[in-house]
């Protein structure tokens, strides 16, 4: 589980993998967790929860770049919220080496948030809080910015015996010009045209084989999704392409 420490911060550090499945599959996938995992308790039967999440790259697209090029050892930036009427905003880095994922997270206020996507980088220092420290140095240093919101829906399962999570992302869209992290009025474009959507498989150590079996990952297509770089190939403003 996450480890909490006295400054508020979250830090987690597990394997994760990703696969794409189509509709079908995804209803298939949900009876069958719904036999074996525990839902997620901010899950609403038959529709998830809603999150939306607000990255940021460097002026020369660092993070997009990194990815792109498979590099071992990279970062994503993110604020996310899970309300639009939401007073609290999860900051966040996401820490990647090969298949394991290490997540430093903070809180902040709305208004912080706001001055944050304006600009204001001197506001993260006001919380005296490392994670925040350090988004600060590489903001910074890196001229970073809001490049896009994603918005989407998730479905989350978990066992705790394993610490495993399965979550399944879908109806994702985008935003590549409106950063208002709490607009309600905001108009968003598909992400995925294909009827996909995407299974995430989250664990510490090693995966239970009848967590294996009940999913039958064998028959899905592992990839390298990122939604972050999904969302921003609507808006070619340099030469890259997705892979």
């Amino acid at each position: 589980m996450p480890n909490e420490n006295r400054n508020g911060n979250q830090n987690v550090k597990r394997h994760e993998l990703k696969y794409y499945i189509n509709n079908l599959e995804y209803h298939a996938l949900i009876a069958r967790l719904q036999q074996v995992m525990k839902p997620d308790q901010y899950s609403k039967p038959g529709k998830g929860y809603f999150i939306r999440s607000l990255y940021f790259d460097s002026y020369t697209d660092t993070c997009l770049y990194e990815k792109q090029s498979g590099t071992h050892s990279r970062q994503k930036y993110r604020m996310r919220i899970y309300d639009l009427d939401s007073q609290k905003v999860k900051f966040e880095i996401k820490n990647k080496a090969n298949n394991q994922i290490f997540k430093e997270t903070a809180t902040i206020t709305k208004s912080s948030a706001l001055a944050i996507i304006a600009g204001e980088y001197h506001e993260l220092l006001s919380y005296h809080n490392p994670v925040l420290n350090k988004i600060y140095i590489k903001f910074s240093s890196g001229l970073y910015r809001p490049k896009v919101i994603v918005d989407y829906y998730r479905d989350a399962f978990t066992l705790d015996f394993f610490n495993c999570r399965i979550t399944i992302d879908r109806d994702l869209h985008s935003n590549n010009t409106d950063f208002n992290l709490f607009s309600k009025a905001m108009h968003t474009i598909p992400v995925i045209l294909e009827g996909k959507q995407i299974l995430e498989v989250k664990y510490n150590d090693a995966l239970p084989e009848q967590v294996k079996a009940m999913l039958q990952l064998d028959s899905f297509e592992r990839q390298a999704i990122s939604k972050y770089t999904l969302s921003r190939r609507f808006l070619k403003t340099r030469n890259w392409e997705d892979n």
